[in-house]
């Protein structure tokens, strides 16, 4: 017996133990081998794999593989048993597969970025005609990585076929929609699978955005406050014209104010005066964005959505269309009139913006108790002919009130006017779903019939070139990519330059100083012109927004008609996101400048004169308001441009995808008599099931 076994029997040693180091050098061995055993088994199957880089020549017959693959697993087992023989077990993982790949699309996405041209530099001049088709090549890539990043951090925790699951037990008939996915998820047509997803938000967001406007104290927070039954919202003070609150249904009162720093933070009902009124928040020194308002009303249960907009003030008044801009992305609006003033320019001014937006209008004479009934006809007839002659439109005025002894006049509004606009709105949007749905099963039928017919047959001559149409599509996703980071750019150098806006401001008064009558400019023409250079910059910017939106809308629908494809974007689609842009306020009036005593002393100095004073009184404000709408405006446009990328890959993927199945570039089948039965389930979709396919059962 070993001389040392008593010491060995007393810390519970087991004959043939190993000590700690050794035992965990058996593991670590162990561990290692298994590695080396999963790197054979990728070269095995790389016979498998669709790498177009593939990295061993297959000398190894599939059945030879098969063998080899037996004695990994006899090795294995092997491995098992000589850790079991030292009581031990394989270590358990803790490393979350989606973290690990998530980890790996980081590196990947670091790779893309390093063709771009502005790198690709170091290796020699990049040529001129290339540039444009090599950044459409790093977006093309990226919104790839960017679709599966989605994929793995929003729907392996709520996936499409739960969502479509839970459509159906609310009532509707999603049936063509889930099988659909089912055969899109079958045969690996990821392409398709944003299009459903967004088909799948629209029928979820079963709401209706109502926008409430008028001017101060026309009585919009009264009003609110009275349709839902809860004095939600402040009244009687000014609220901060940039700052849109939504009313939502919801169990609880609780609010969220968002930030233009993107952050979100959930607040107590009491503070929301402090951050939504000029005298909470002056000036909108917190640089908030919009606020939420969640509200237990019986009215919003429905899926109505109330929106307490800014005014539109002397943006209105001149009509302007970038004021557009400003805009939220509603589906109705509500214009209040004050029964207690008289329609002004203002009025039919946002008037004439909504209709010039497309947004369908109503117009309520609120606090409409305080006249008479034959005075409130006698208001309604004079309100009624003033927007027929000043812009050509027939509205009918309905009266309202928020004062509790006048509630039939809003029970009646609400239910004779809002409820059947409301469902009216569900049927439009119902109807318009159950159409993209149809054209989407004619894509799929689409890349079906294509897969298989390359799988029958020998590639012969296509008409398509699918190297053009594929240039095509890469410079409209290039274009679109590197529009993010230009404007990106230009909101933070605007952001960072008072002194461009102070110089137009000088230009301006330099103007009036030499052709007005006055020897001073007020400092209300000051403010106005103020807003005046920064709604200039705005609406540029946002031109060429929309420009580049429209090109890559126009070859979208170039390609889809040359692929047949009945999928097909439009700019309608995606223009609504181009609204609600964050507003420029300057709270403060500055004092009125003077220029008649410098006048004769000639224009260099009367300039620099101008420009001192315009320093001296808004120089120190206008750089901090600057600031913080630069960050406003990057967070709005960085949401909107990931939005409107999505949405336009959503269909250059598929069609990429179509040219490459028509030109024989990709042959992915799998399962001949499986894809077959699909299509043969696609094809005989009765149309009766189609066009019910997001209708409400009974």
């Amino acid at each position: 017996m070993p001389q040392n076994e008593p010491e060995d029997l007393m810390r519970g040693r087991f004959a043939g133990e190993l000590n700690d180091p050794q035992q965990n050098r058996l593991r670590v061995t162990c561990h290692y081998i298994d590695k080396l055993l999963s790197d054979i088994e990728h070269v095995l199957h790389q016979a498998t794999s669709q790498s177009p880089f593939p990295r061993y020549v297959m000398d190894v017959s599939p059945a030879q593989g098969r063998v080899v693959e037996d004695y990994i697993r006899r090795l294995r087992a092997q491995l098992l048993r000589a850790l079991d023989w030292q009581h031990m077990k394989p270590t358990h993982p803790d490393i979350p597969a989606t973290r690990a790949v998530l980890t790996n699309l980081a590196f990947v996405d670091i790779a893309i970025e390093e063709l771009r041209p502005s790198y690709m530099r170091g290796s020699g001049i990049v040529p001129e005609d290339a540039v444009d088709e090599l950044n459409g090549v790093v977006h093309e890539l990226r919104s790839l990585v960017e679709a599966t990043e989605r994929y793995l951090r929003q729907e392996l925790g709520n996936n499409l076929e739960s969502r479509l699951k839970r459509l159906q037990e609310t009532g509707y008939d999603v049936s063509l929609l889930r099988a659909i996915e089912e055969i899109v998820t079958r045969h690996g047509l990821v392409e398709f699978r944003p299009r459903i997803a967004a088909l799948a938000s629209r029928l979820e967001d079963d709401s209706l955005e109502v926008a409430l406007f008028g001017r101060v104290s026309s009585g919009k927070s009264s009003l609110l406050n009275a349709l839902l039954g809860v004095d939600v919202l402040p009244v009687g003070v000014n609220p901060i014209t940039a700052v849109p609150t939504k009313l939502r249904y919801g169990p609880e009162l609780r609010a969220a104010v968002s930030f233009g720093d993107g952050r979100n933070e959930v607040i107590g009902i009491d503070h929301l005066v402090s951050l939504v009124t000029e005298q909470g928040n002056p000036g909108n020194l917190r640089n908030v964005v919009r606020a939420l308002v969640e509200v237990p009303s019986r009215r919003l249960k429905e899926g109505i959505v109330l929106v307490d907009t800014p005014g539109l003030g002397s943006l209105a008044r001149r009509g302007a269309t970038e004021t557009l801009a400003y805009l939220p992305a509603c589906d109705l609006a509500m214009l209040l009139i004050d029964a207690g003033t008289t329609l002004n320019d203002e009025d039919i001014g946002t008037l004439r913006l909504l209709y010039e937006a497309g947004i369908p209008s109503l117009v309520l004479l609120s606090k409409a108790d305080l006249l008479a009934e034959s005075d409130q006809h006698h208001s309604i007839h004079y309100i009624e002919e003033q927007l027929q002659s000043e812009l050509g439109i027939h509205v009918h005025v309905h009266p309202v009130s928020s004062v509790p002894a006048a509630s039939a006049l809003l029970d009646r509004f609400f239910h004779g006017e809002l409820l059947p606009r409301f469902e009216q709105a569900r049927a439009l949007r119902q109807e318009s779903v159950a159409r993209k749905i149809g054209a989407l099963r004619e894509s799929v039928v689409a890349a079906l019939e294509t897969s298989l017919d390359r799988a029958r047959r020998t590639p012969g001559e296509n008409n398509m070139d699918a190297a053009a149409t594929e240039t095509r599509l890469r410079l409209v996703t290039g274009e679109m990519g590197e529009l993010r980071t230009t404007l990106d750019h230009a909101w933070l150098e605007f952001g960072e330059s008072p002194e461009r806006v102070i110089d137009q401001l000088t230009e301006r008064v330099l103007h009036a100083g030499h052709f007005g009558q006055a020897d001073r400019v007020s400092g209300v023409q000051i403010s106005e012109w103020l807003h005046d250079s920064v709604q200039e910059f705005l609406a540029g910017r946002l031109e060429e927004l929309r420009s580049a939106l429209n090109r890559a809308v126009f070859t979208l629908q170039e390609v889809a008609q040359e692929l047949g494809s009945s999928e097909i974007p439009s700019a309608e689609e995606v223009e609504r996101l181009l609204r609600d842009a964050p507003r420029f306020e300057f709270a403060t009036i500055p004092n009125e400048i003077h220029t008649g005593r410098w006048k004769w002393l000639g224009e260099g100095v009367l300039r620099s004169t101008i420009r001192s004073q315009l320093r001296a009184r808004i120089g120190s404000g206008l750089t901090q308001e600057l600031h913080l709408y630069g960050l406003a405006l990057r967070g709005w446009s960085e949401q909107v441009l990931k939005k409107m990328e999505a949405f336009l890959n959503s269909y250059a993927d598929a069609y990429r995808i179509q040219i490459q199945r028509i030109s024989g570039q990709t042959q992915n089948v799998k399962d001949l008599p499986a894809m077959e039965q699909d299509l043969h389930c696609l094809r005989d979709w009765s149309a009766e099931a189609g066009s019910d396919v997001v209708k409400k059962q009974a």
